[in-house]
């Protein structure tokens, strides 16, 4: 399972006390298209109504374009948001926020995937530079309007990570299920590693070193082998 903590402050700064939004996302069916089940709890609003992202290809892009998805799904009861509003200086805002993915194990221990933090540089309301990292996709940052008469910092979230991986405030495409080309050698499906994109090649490469850590890897490894991954990893 993976979870999303929303944080009032810096990430260095970030405690229980000030938590502002919890999500949640949980396989209801692990595929290579994979359906999960998403809960959001808003710490002034209470758990809302669980929503659902199905169909969605793993490994085949950002941990935070899942989360916008699971964002929107939760908030809206869709796969986009409504358009966010004018810039209003007289909003209510955040001069500092943070939030940190996740995973948690069967014995409920946390590894660390990825971070955000998003920062009102100036003094002028609503203005922000949002920073984004995860281990495999790297660094993406944005700068962006967002103000609301009321601020509620998972819709604030949301729409940092649209102005990151899309340059507006809505969710773009979804991305889609990487398949490398496979040729067959001695009757067998086998393909390059090389021919993956990011983040199916390392998270692959790192599924095979946990399966044989002292084994030396097949330069082409069977295609059989990267769907179990896509079933399993």
């Amino acid at each position: 399972m993976l979870k999303i903590s929303v944080h009032a402050g810096r990430l260095a700064e970030r405690t229980a006390q000030n938590q502002l939004a919890v999500l949640d996302i949980a396989y209801q069916k692990r595929a290579a298209l994979s359906d999960y089940v998403v809960a959001l709890q808003l710490s002034q609003r209470g758990e809302l109504e669980p929503g659902f992202v199905t169909n969605y290809p793993r490994w085949a892009g950002s941990l935070w374009d899942l989360v916008a998805r699971a964002l929107t799904r939760t908030l809206y009861r869709d796969d986009k948001a409504p358009p966010a509003p004018p810039l209003d200086r007289r909003c209510a805002y955040a001069t500092k926020l943070c939030a940190v993915i996740q995973h948690i194990s069967a014995d409920e221990r946390g590894t660390q995937l990825a971070t955000a933090e998003i920062l009102q540089p100036g003094n002028k309301r609503g203005e922000y530079v949002a920073t984004f990292s995860e281990d495999i996709m790297g660094e993406r940052t944005a700068k962006f309007e967002y103000g609301c008469k009321t601020l509620n910092p998972a819709d604030l979230l949301l729409r940092a990570i649209c102005h990151a991986l899309w340059g507006n405030a809505n969710v773009g495409p979804r991305p889609g299920l990487i398949l490398p080309p496979s040729m067959r050698i001695e009757g067998e499906d086998r393909f390059d590693i090389q021919s993956l994109a990011e983040p199916a090649r390392t998270a692959f490469i790192r599924h095979r070193a946990e399966r044989v850590p002292l084994a030396k890897p097949e330069p082409l490894p069977l295609a059989q082998d990267y769907v179990a991954f896509l079933l399993k990893g």
